[in-house]
């Protein structure tokens, strides 16, 4: 019988076993290194506090942003993943698909429609070519949403008033390290009866009614227009998120 020409169900597999013994007679076969589908990966290392501290409506990621996201007021990520740290805050993930056009990677803050709220740490990597595999050490982060509305509204808005320069209008700190003390369960002096901030009562807490009514009309200073228009939206919602999750410190 001529094996050749024999329609024998089992000699393709036999060429193909035949095959594959040749090709490792060529030496040892080498797994390549691992490279993310569509672009590179990211790993970060670090501690990060304060996670515990958000609602659900938001995310502490790590987020990759294009050069037309890198824009503070166009704040959409292209790329996401939320971060996660064991018992005692430490983390350490990766982001994978890193394309071409993300310019920054970030440790920030998310909305549901992946807009970018708060920025805690930013690292450009335009820079960093022909690396696949990108390292960041983060050290310590303070992510809780006090310190997101400690940088991105008292110290952008307040604080030249109120704790800045030995200033405090109307006895209220609102640096660093004093903020909280100073505003949460703390009788205002302006508005009669009213907590500074009165967690859990958004309506009823004063930082509230004076960045969204004009009850600070008379005062030395409207503080309804204080903000930057661009975000005041976002940053009022924010603040109203704070107080209604209960003013975490």
């Amino acid at each position: 019988m001529n094996i050749l020409t024999h329609k024998s169900p089992a000699l393709p597999a036999l060429l193909g076993l035949a095959l594959c013994l040749a090709a490792c007679d060529d030496g040892p076969i080498h797994e390549a290194e691992h490279v993310a589908e569509g672009g590179k990966v990211v790993k970060v290392e670090g501690t990060l506090t304060g996670l515990d501290s958000w609602p659900d409506d938001y995310d502490v990621s790590l987020a990759g942003f294009t050069d037309n996201s890198a824009d503070e007021w166009s704040p959409y990520a292209t790329i996401s993943k939320v971060i996660t740290a064991d018992a005692n805050g430490h983390v350490s993930m990766s982001l994978s698909g890193i394309g071409g056009s993300i310019e920054t990677v970030q440790v920030c803050v998310l909305n549901r429609l992946r807009q970018r709220i708060m920025t805690f740490t930013s690292r450009n990597i335009t820079n960093e070519k022909g690396t696949d595999t990108i390292r960041i050490d983060l050290g310590t982060v303070n992510t809780s949403m006090l310190n997101a509305v400690q940088q991105s509204v008292f110290n952008a808005s307040c604080t030249a008033c109120h704790g800045g320069n030995g200033r405090s209008a109307a006895g209220l700190d609102l640096t660093e390290g004093h903020s909280y003390a100073a505003l949460v369960g703390q009788q205002s002096v302006k508005v009669k009866d009213h907590k500074r901030v009165q967690p859990g009562d958004v309506g009823g807490s004063v930082l509230h009614q004076v960045l969204n009514t004009n009850v600070s009309a008379d005062w030395h200073q409207n503080h309804a227009d204080m903000l930057n228009k661009e975000r005041a939206a976002h940053l009022l919602t924010l603040i109203d998120n704070w107080i209604s999750s209960g003013a975490p410190e």
